[in-house]
């Protein structure tokens, strides 16, 4: 029988291997970051969508007009907090 040496495996790594592995994490870090990006620019400026209300519907008109009601509200939010946010800036 034969005996096998107990050296261990050499660790070198050929330059090849090594600038392909650091390319391949450098490719994949940018595809983490695009992917990131994409979501939160997709997050923002939701607009509400209108609501398909049939016209036979007895409420339409009420809900409509409460629907004006919500978006007019959001936006006078929104305002109201880009106001407060640049008066904390100047001071």
């Amino acid at each position: 029988m034969v005996m096998k040496s107990k050296k261990s495996k050499s660790k070198r790594v050929s330059l090849k291997k090594k600038y392909k592995v650091i390319w391949k994490v450098k490719e994949h870090n940018r595809k983490k970051a695009k992917e990131a990006k994409k979501l939160r620019l997709s997050g923002k400026n939701k607009v509400e969508k209108d609501p398909d209300i049939p016209n036979n519907w007895p409420f339409k008109e009420q809900e409509l007009k409460a629907l004006e009601a919500r978006r007019t509200k959001a936006i006078e939010e929104l305002e109201q907090k880009k106001a407060e946010r640049k008066e904390r800036l100047n001071e």
